[in-house]
């Protein structure tokens, strides 16, 4: 059961180094989404007939030659998770991260053929709106950055923990004060290098949709702009891998067989729609 929930934590990280991120979905839905945002994205443009087609022509190209994974449980490796060494982790991510590079790039390669198709008005206008929805993004994640600060030290302040500040895997799991002091400072020791983590996408993504509209576009490019960040995205991997290993030594047996219910009841409600 650790194994299983590791093994998602550190999935869940690495998928943040694709060239465009994508919401809590099921495993299948998640690989054709960034898709759907470049196409959302082109409302507005007032697209002839021909651009359309010729756009419609690459997506279709594109999913032909990436279709979605057969789903499996994250590729669980042969070693336990939750008490495997850094070297077994740094394996493990540095697999899990080289395996999604050639779907990083084939996303990459049709975000370029679908900006070239645009005139230089529609690309302009395109930049613009994508300026304007990082600034909404960027003053929504700050509002609720402050949003729990302010309810951290509110509770804080009352020497009280609320359950709402666990990792949801763990709500409900009847926590006792111990634990929960435990938890709360394992995930203020991690606070800082996740937010150097986040400083180290922001400029990953920037770099790639320079990149990507550039006329220095090519595999090449790509290539060497990911050998430069994945060491980067490979210590994150890692770093949250041992964080979950300490979250989860936390917990009692009987802790650890509640969630391990948990986890067969929402891989049941998954596969209610896979089937």
């Amino acid at each position: 059961m650790k194994r299983v929930l590791i093994a998602s934590a550190i999935v869940a990280t690495i998928s943040v180094c694709g060239v465009a991120s994508a919401k809590h979905a099921g495993h299948e839905m998640r690989h054709h989404e960034p898709v759907h945002n470049m196409i959302k994205h082109l409302r507005g443009l007032s697209l002839s007939d021909a651009q359309r087609e010729e756009i419609k022509g690459l997506v279709s190209t594109f999913k032909t030659a990436n279709p979605r994974p057969v789903f499996a449980e994250n590729d669980i490796p042969e070693f336990e998770l939750a008490t495997a060494s850094e070297a077994q982790l740094t394996e493990f991510v540095t697999q899990k991260i080289t395996a999604k590079e050639a779907t990083f790039f084939a996303l990459a390669q049709l975000r370029h053929d679908i900006f070239n198709v645009l005139t230089s008005e529609q690309q302009a206008l395109m930049l613009a709106r994508e300026e304007k929805r990082e600034a909404k993004r960027e003053s929504r994640m700050q509002s609720r950055q402050e949003s729990n600060e302010r309810r951290e030290a509110h509770f804080a302040k009352r020497g009280q923990s609320h359950e709402r500040g666990h990792p949801m895997p763990f709500r409900g799991l009847d926590l006792s004060d111990e634990q929960k002091a435990t938890l709360a400072t394992l995930r203020e020791d991690m606070k800082d290098a996740m937010a150097t983590h986040r400083e180290t996408m922001r400029s990953f993504k920037e770099a790639q949709q320079a990149l990507i509209r550039s006329s220095a576009f090519s595999k090449d490019a790509f290539d060497a702009l990911v050998a430069q960040y994945k060491d980067e995205l490979v210590n994150a991997g890692v770093a949250k891998a041992k964080h979950h290993q300490a979250m989860f030594a936390v917990l009692t047996e009987a802790q650890q067989n509640t969630l391990k219910e948990k986890r067969k009841e929402e891989r049941a409600l998954r596969d209610i729609f896979r089937s």
